[in-house]
């Protein structure tokens, strides 16, 4: 599957490669490269010469008459066209230009064989025909053309003037657009740079682990990782949303490369303007700046956009190469969307200002100019990433999730549809804008075409079976998932399920793996058949436990997977009140799975090294821990030194500890009973906040050990410092890996800070989702 997914990055990026033919502004395009020979161009053809044809109203072809080189046609309506074939033979314009390009162009050192080159080009439109050599004249010319001259009918010098204006206008507007490029590109290299060389070293700590235990070893790094690597910004709140939802604060680490970031694209939308006067394109240096503040800004714009696009996606190849969590690359597609939004605001801003500026008519101007289709496709590309981003906010999120999904995905579609109209029909290819669009193109394609593939890859027409099932007294449902192609399972690993009968068949929605069992009853299985009432293990007491089992008997013998899912809304919600209505236990219906995500080493490493892995778990967020409960119980059943030890994450691990607490003892019971009972040599202990609240429920001071012999639930909310401190040791390694709502894993991570600033050797893994 990997190989299918580098093919299509590879086709993706040839085909962007492709469409945009040169490149950009210094990497593939050169704009004004022979800028004596260009202004040269632009002094001059706006001439008229002896061959050149007039059209009048009726469109009768005349030729007024001249009155020297400053002669003009005597008909007010009629226009002047000078077709290729009049450049070519026209000897004051030929001579005229030949006789520019060498003196101008030697002045400033340009090389001879380029000059023929640039003649060529500018002068006879490509023909190769009459040369450079050939055209220079025999005498030089003497006269100078004046600087309201309207004819060139004999062999003249250029205005210097009017040659000076031209040549420093395109010289200050391509010395502009490559530091647009320039700029854009750094900030490309700095961000997947700085992010590509934190894979490398999370790679390293994978590959050659002796490296990372002698960096523990240093006196320094507790303090790097006390001080740096995981608090939070500001106080302790990070995963739990900040007063009123705003959002949330990002870990301390992060939290700089985002302030770095901001302050980045800040600078490089600030700096390096400059103007020249008298400019032949603008009639005001206020509007001169303006056009460039707004070339700058749309460019970086278009950067972030793309950056944004790249972190939203779930096939981010990024994510395996750094261990990083889908969660911190959201949380950085936020803000580079953010950035995104606020540069096309201040480009619109300032395209805006631009015709109240000297010389310009104001709203009239602006009215006339935002007629042009071109611009206001740029007006609809600004409102949908400003709607993009109003509309992302935590509390809209958070209560209209769905909605919220749908909305982003049509305005990001149309802003890059809006943006694409904005810049080619207008600029056509020339700039090379349109190549920041076509990587925002690749990223988008590339995301869509890996969702399809991983779904034709991992299911047949018609979707796998599953079998939903209630756990009696709460709101939690058991799925389990008969795939039609199976892959190699793991621990911390999830997948994206389609459920084509509730409704809506594009809507995916992720879940954590809580259980796998191979094609074939094996004694590895932590959900074990045998484990069901009626068996020997029958005469265990679960009071809340209602037995819940497949009805489709041809399944048993399958490979399945297993997921717990809590109803909160939409379609998890409407599974619920399938399941409800049915008069069955059980229902069974098609899914339709993308297979595995995460579960990645650099992401797990800490497990790795860890004698003691202690989980604090609270609710549903059991089902993120349960696959690393399976994997510990296999090797449990097997020699320590087996093949599976030594592969598996936990090759190290001589204890392990669960802590879970949650609101409902059914569920509890039903875990238990369903994934715990058959798993030998890990400890565990519960607490249940049901009928208290999670809030108001009084802590139990005690820790861990006062739970370690008993079996039964425990009434009150846990207390996490205690809980943490109760299993650390300072002559052993200890991982611990937090599963549960934002408040119990800040209130974890304080508590890891804090021991690691007590001397103790332990390292901290999250699983959690952030809205």
């Amino acid at each position: 599957m990997r190989s299918l997914v580098g093919i299509v990055v590879l086709l993706l990026v040839q085909g962007a490669c492709g469409q945009t033919g040169s490149g950009i502004i210094g990497f593939g395009i050169s704009l004004y490269e022979d800028l004596c020979c260009q202004a040269c161009h632009d002094s001059l053809s706006s001439l008229f010469l002896t061959c050149t044809a007039f059209s009048n109203e009726t469109g009768a072809n005349t030729m007024p008459s001249m009155g020297g080189m400053a002669g003009m046609p005597e008909m007010g309506t009629s226009m002047g066209t000078t077709s290729p074939e009049c450049y070519a033979s026209n000897t004051p314009w030929l001579q005229t230009m030949a006789y520019c390009i060498q003196q101008k162009c030697n002045a400033h050192g340009y090389p001879a064989d380029k000059q023929t080159e640039c003649f060529k080009r500018q002068a006879v439109n490509g023909a190769s025909t009459p040369s450079l050599r050939d055209s220079l004249p025999i005498v030089a010319p003497v006269i100078e053309l004046a600087a309201n001259a309207m004819w060139l009918n004999v062999t003249s010098l250029v205005n210097k003037d009017i040659y000076f204006s031209n040549y420093g206008t395109a010289g200050e507007f391509a010395r502009s657009e490559y530091l647009h490029t320039k700029y854009s590109v750094a900030l490309y290299i700095l961000v997947i740079g700085t992010i590509a060389i934190g894979g490398l070293l999370a790679q390293l700590a994978v590959t050659f682990p002796s490296i990372q235990k002698k960096l523990q070893e240093r006196s320094f790094w507790p303090k790097l990782r006390q001080h740096v690597f995981l608090p939070s910004l500001i106080g302790s709140r990070r995963l739990e949303p900040l007063p009123g939802q705003t959002g949330y604060m990002p870990r301390r680490t992060l939290s700089v490369f985002i302030v770095v970031y901001v302050i980045l694209n800040v600078i490089f939308s600030a700096v390096g303007y400059g103007s020249f006067q008298p400019n032949v394109n603008f009639k005001s240096k206020g509007f001169e700046l303006c056009e460039y503040i707004g070339n700058r800004t749309g460019t970086l714009s278009l950067v972030n956009a793309s950056i944004a696009i790249l972190f939203a996606g779930r096939n981010n190849l990024l994510i395996a190469w750094t261990g990083w969590s889908q969660t911190t690359f959201i949380t950085l597609h936020r803000w580079a969307a953010r950035v995104a939004t606020l540069q096309a605001l201040v480009h619109s801003i300032v395209y805006t200002l631009a015709y109240w500026q000297p010389g310009y008519s104001g709203a009239a101007a602006y009215a006339a100019k935002a007629m042009e289709p071109f611009y206001w496709w740029g007006i609809i590309a600004t409102m949908c990433f400003c709607l993009a981003t109003g509309f992302s906010v935590l509390p809209i999120r958070i209560s209209f999730y769905e909605t919220f999904l749908a909305l982003h995905v049509i305005l990001a579609v149309l802003a890059l549809v809006a943006c694409w109209y904005h810049l080619v029909p207008h600029f056509g290819y020339a700039f090379g804008y349109q190549t920041w669009l076509y990587i925002c193109f690749a990223y988008w394609g590339f995301e869509r075409v890996s969702r399809v593939a991983r779904v034709a890859f991992y299911n047949r027409l018609g979707g796998s079976k599953a079998v939903v099932e209630a756990i009696p007294n709460s709101k939690v449902m058991q799925l389990t998932v008969y795939p039609d192609v199976s892959w190699e399972f793991g621990p911390g690993q999830h997948t994206f399920l389609y459920i084509p009968g509730m409704g809506k068949f594009w809507e995916n929605h992720p879940f954590s793996i809580a259980g796998w069992k191979g094609g074939k009853r094996t004694a590895t299985s932590v959900f074990d058949e045998d484990a069901r009432p009626g068996s020997k293990d029958a005469n265990k007491e679960y009071p809340a436990v209602t037995v819940v089992r497949s009805t489709a008997a041809e399944y048993e013998e399958r490979a399945s997977i297993i997921f717990l899912i809590q109803a909160h809304g939409g379609a998890t919600e409407r599974l619920r009140r399938r399941l409800v209505w049915s008069p069955s236990p059980s229902v069974e219906l098609p899914v339709y799975t993308e297979g595995p995500y995460a579960g990645h080493r650099a992401r797990l490493q800490p497990l790795c090294e860890a004698e003691t892995v202690l989980c604090i778990v609270g609710g549903i967020g059991i089902t993120g821990v349960l696959g690393l409960i399976q994997q510990y119980a296999n090797m449990a059943r097997t020699d320590g030194e087996s093949v599976a030890r030594s592969r598996g994450v936990l090759c190290k691990t001589r204890r392990f500890i669960l802590a879970w607490s949650s609101r409902d003892s059914s569920v509890i019971d039903h875990v238990r009973w369903r994934f715990l009972d058959d798993a030998p040599g890990f400890e565990c202990a519960f607490w249940c906040t049901e009928g208290i609240g999670s809030e108001t429920a009084p802590k139990d001071d005690r820790g861990y050990e006062g739970y370690a012999t008993t079996t039964g639930i425990h009434l009150g909310r846990m207390n996490i410092g205690v809980v943490i401190k109760s299993c650390l040791d300072k002559n052993s390694r200890t991982t611990v890996m937090v599963c549960g709502p934002g408040r119990m894993a800040d209130e974890a991570t304080k508590h890891v800070v804090n021991c690691v600033r007590d001397g103790f050797p332990v390292d901290l893994i999250e699983e959690s989702f952030a809205w």
